[in-house]
């Protein structure tokens, strides 16, 4: 547990991340880790944007509500998202994350740490797009959602920047190391 909190510390590192070469995960994977994420990810850019959004902003008045919708689909996909969470834990600290780390204490920690990554990404100036994207997504499925970012990431992926600095998603048709 130390390794993975260590882990997830040094990646919301920027320093950290930049001094790094970004891992490889397959669509399928990044996609599972923004819908693992998504309950807490809503509930993070509502805090961060309050200041910068007006209160009746859609975000502002329904994110826990659409926290919770999203839940379900965030608990299934937690499998998918933990084999990216493993690529990243082997990356960034050199061994495999160890088996013992898949309990419900490690998915509740990630969660939330991830959804903090995913969220610092949105700037204050940024908030009125964040909004207008969950309300025009919001009538979709959590697992729906992270499609869509996933297949959104590949195409800022483009730009070498990745998602929050620390993962890539791999080019269609190859094999992720």
């Amino acid at each position: 547990m130390k390794r993975l909190g260590a882990m997830l510390m040094l990646a919301a590192m920027p320093g950290f991340t930049q001094a790094q070469t970004m891992v490889c995960v397959p669509r399928t994977q990044a996609a599972a880790l923004v819908t693992f994420a998504l309950p807490s990810l809503v509930e993070r850019l509502a805090d961060r944007c309050r200041a910068n959004l007006p209160p009746n902003a859609y975000l502002s008045v329904n994110a826990m509500a659409l926290a919770d919708r999203y839940r379900p689909d965030a608990a299934a996909a937690w499998p998918e998202a933990r084999r990216a969470i493993a690529r990243v834990f082997a990356q960034f600290l050199g061994q495999p994350m160890p088996a013992d780390m898949n309990s419900d204490l490690i998915r509740t920690l990630a969660e939330p740490a991830l959804a903090e990554l995913l969220a610092k990404q949105v700037s204050p100036r940024d908030c009125q797009t964040a909004d207008e994207a969950i309300t025009d997504a919001a009538a979709l499925s959590g697992r729906d959602v992270g499609r869509l970012a996933a297949l959104a990431a590949t195409i800022a992926d483009r730009k070498g920047k990745g998602i929050a600095g620390i993962l890539s998603i791999c080019p269609s048709g190859s094999v992720a190391p």
